[in-house]
C-alpha cells in the first residue's frame, strides 16, 4: 500500500511491530475503521499511541476468550496484554462510541475494561464470538450483532448531537479545523463546545484535533517518503517543523525522524497483511446526526 490522501483509518504502529502475524481488513464504513488480528505473548507489554478511538478486543488462548473495551490514550503508553494468544480487534472511527457499550468515551480513557462490565443489552453474542475460529468468521459475527445494536440505539439529539457533529468535522478535516470555525459552523460558543466535549470524551476538542493530525502524520510516514521533515510538517498542516516534532514526540514517544528510521529498518509495511473486503457487507449507520449537522460536514474535507 502506497501513500495517498485517502480517508483516514487510525493505526497502532507499535502493535504491528511488537506482535506477530498481523492482518487487517480495512472497513472504514458504518463507524468501524478496521478489523485486525495478531498474536500476542502472555503478559506482553503493548505500546499504544493516541488515536481517539474505542477498540473492542477479544483474546483467544488457553481454551477461552478474554474480551475488553479499550479507550484512547493521550500519550504513548504501555498496556499489559495479560492473556496471551490470538488477538482479534475492532477499531471504531475516532470519537465514535459503539452501540454495544453503556459508558461514555471518557470512562474508557486510558483504560482496558472487561467487556462484560460495560456492555449494554444481552451478552449472549459473546458466546458466538468465543466459538468463532477464523478472522472472517469473527468479523461476520461481530457485524451481525453490531447491526442489531444499532437498531436499538436512540438517535442523537441535544448535546450528543452537537458533540457528534464536532467530532465528524475534526475527523474529516484531518484535525486541521480551528475551534473558532467549529463555533461558526455549529452556532455554539467555543466555551460551550469545549465543556460538552470534555464531559463526553474526557479531553478537549483541541486535543482531539491534535490526535487526528498525529494519526494522519503516522499514515504519511508509514507509507510516504518525505525528503525533508519541513515539507512533511507543512503538508500535514503543522505551523512549522518544531511543532511537528514536539507533537509527534509527545504522542509517539520518539521524533518523526527516528520513527521513520525505525519503521524502515523493521520493514513495517511488509509486516501487515491486508485482506479483502467481505463480499456483500452493507453499510451500518453509526451515531447518525440530522441534516442540520450533516450540511456542516460536507465542507470539511
Amino acid at each position: 500500500m502506497k501513500w495517498k490522501q485517502e480517508r483516514l483509518y487510525p493505526t497502532q504502529p507499535y502493535m504491528v511491530l511488537d506482535c506477530g502475524n498481523f492482518r487487517q481488513r480495512v472497513y472504514v464504513q458504518g463507524g468501524i475503521s478496521h478489523f485486525y488480528t495478531c498474536l500476542v505473548q502472555k503478559g506482553q507489554r503493548l505500546r499504544i499511541v493516541p488515536d481517539g478511538c474505542v477498540d473492542m478486543l477479544f483474546i483467544y488462548g488457553d481454551g477461552q476468550m478474554h474480551s475488553f473495551a479499550a479507550g484512547t490514550t493521550l500519550t504513548c503508553r504501555e498496556h499489559d496484554s495479560c492473556a496471551g494468544g490470538e488477538l482479534f480487534g475492532v477499531r471504531f472511527l475516532p470519537g465514535l462510541q459503539p452501540a454495544f457499550l453503556d459508558v461514555p468515551p471518557k470512562d474508557l480513557l486510558e483504560k482496558y475494561v472487561p467487556l462484560e462490565q460495560v456492555l449494554s443489552g444481552s451478552q449472549d453474542w459473546l458466546r458466538e464470538m468465543a466459538a468463532a475460529r477464523t478472522f472472517s468468521d469473527r468479523i461476520a459475527v461481530f457485524l451481525s450483532h453490531c447491526r442489531e445494536a444499532e437498531k436499538r440505539r436512540e438517535k442523537p439529539f441535544g448535546k450528543r448531537e452537537l458533540i457528534q457533529a464536532v467530532k465528524q468535522m475534526v475527523y474529516e478535516s484531518d484535525g486541521r479545523i480551528h475551534i473558532s470555525e467549529l463555533q461558526e459552523r455549529t452556532g455554539y460558543s467555543k466555551r460551550y463546545i469545549h465543556k460538552v466535549f470534555i464531559d463526553d470524551m474526557g479531553y478537549s476538542p483541541k486535543t482531539f484535533c491534535k490526535i487526528i493530525q498525529f494519526q494522519r502524520s503516522l499514515k504519511y510516514l508509514n507509507y510516504g517518503a518525505p525528503e525533508k521533515m519541513t515539507d512533511a510538517a507543512v503538508m500535514l498542516g503543522y505551523y512549522d517543523q518544531s511543532q511537528f516534532i514536539r507533537d509527534f514526540n509527545r504522542f509517539a514517544g520518539t521524533t518523526p525522524g527516528r520513527y521513520l528510521q525505525m519503521i524502515r529498518k523493521a520493514r513495517y509495511t511488509e509486516k501487515i497483511v491486508d485482506t479483502q473486503y467481505m463480499p456483500g457487507t452493507e453499510d451500518v449507520r453509526i451515531e447518525s446526526v440530522d441534516n442540520r449537522f450533516l450540511q456542516f460536514n460536507r465542507h470539511t474535507m
